[in-house]
């Protein structure tokens, strides 16, 4: 009952899954190929859409890359999650699901982790991308309590469609 759009600048996914989910779901999904990076053309899609939620799922995602690249990884996840929450605010879109990961933890004392565990030892750069950004948005529900987030933290998700047309299927690392 949603209409979904995808923006997605396709440096770590395939085009081609746009053809898979409208075969799943009979509905195409607007597409932009943007990067979050590039604000002006990010503030274009809250301009032509109507939002009322954002899920963010964009982000570099390798942690042995992002220990050999960590001013990429820096970059990318942290200034394409500022765009982002800029333009939502612009457009007074204050709903968001974050990917966050569950390597924000660290090496835990104890198992099972619950959300009570610290959030900020991560042991690598990916890691701590997640940990600043759920910071950020902590501190941006301080400030304004009107924004609604909902942070998932998760090990590596595994799985497809019970169709098997969609899962993970990434370009490269």
């Amino acid at each position: 009952g949603h209409e979904v759009v995808i923006v997605d600048n396709l440096v770590n996914s395939k085009i081609e899954v746009l053809d898979k989910i409208e075969k799943i779901t009979k509905i195409r999904p607007k597409f932009y190929q943007i990067n979050l990076l590039n604000k002006e053309d990010l503030r274009k899609v809250f301009g032509e859409n109507n939002f009322d939620s954002v899920i963010h799922f964009a982000g570099l995602k390798a942690v042995g890359e992002s220990i050999e690249k960590p001013l990429e990884y820096y970059d990318n996840n942290l200034t394409g999650t500022l765009n982002l929450l800029k333009c939502m605010r612009e457009s007074e879109v204050k709903k968001l699901v974050f990917s966050s990961s569950a390597c924000v933890y660290g090496f835990p004392k104890s198992n099972p982790i619950d959300e009570s565990a610290p959030c900020n030892k991560a042991t690598n750069p990916y890691g701590m991308t997640k940990c600043f950004i759920e910071q950020i948005l902590k501190d941006m529900y301080a400030s304004d309590n009107s924004w609604d987030f909902t942070i998932l933290r998760y090990f590596n998700p595994v799985g497809a469609h019970s169709s098997g047309l969609i899962g993970e299927d990434p370009n490269g690392i």
